[in-house]
């Protein structure tokens, strides 16, 4: 009867730890998103056609670092 309530308990909690692991969050790498975002922040701020100031520039990059970080699925 103990090994019925244990094999119970092992085929309840297996299916809740996989299900917490998503598996996007285990196929990206953190630095390697973060510098995909980096590298198309700053190719925003290069596209931008006309004579920007400096705060032009922040927010352009800001606004597409923060949206590729979004759609990788890291914190900005």
């Amino acid at each position: 009867m103990l090994q019925m309530r244990i094999l119970f308990g092992v085929a309840l909690l297996v299916p809740f730890f996989g299900a917490s692991l998503t598996a996007e969050a285990a196929k990206i790498d953190q630095r390697a998103a973060r510098a995909e975002c980096f590298r198309q922040a700053n190719a925003a701020v290069n596209t931008i056609g006309f004579n920007p100031t400096i705060g032009d520039k922040n927010a352009v990059g800001m606004d597409a670092y923060r949206q590729c970080c979004y759609k990788m699925g890291i914190r900005p």
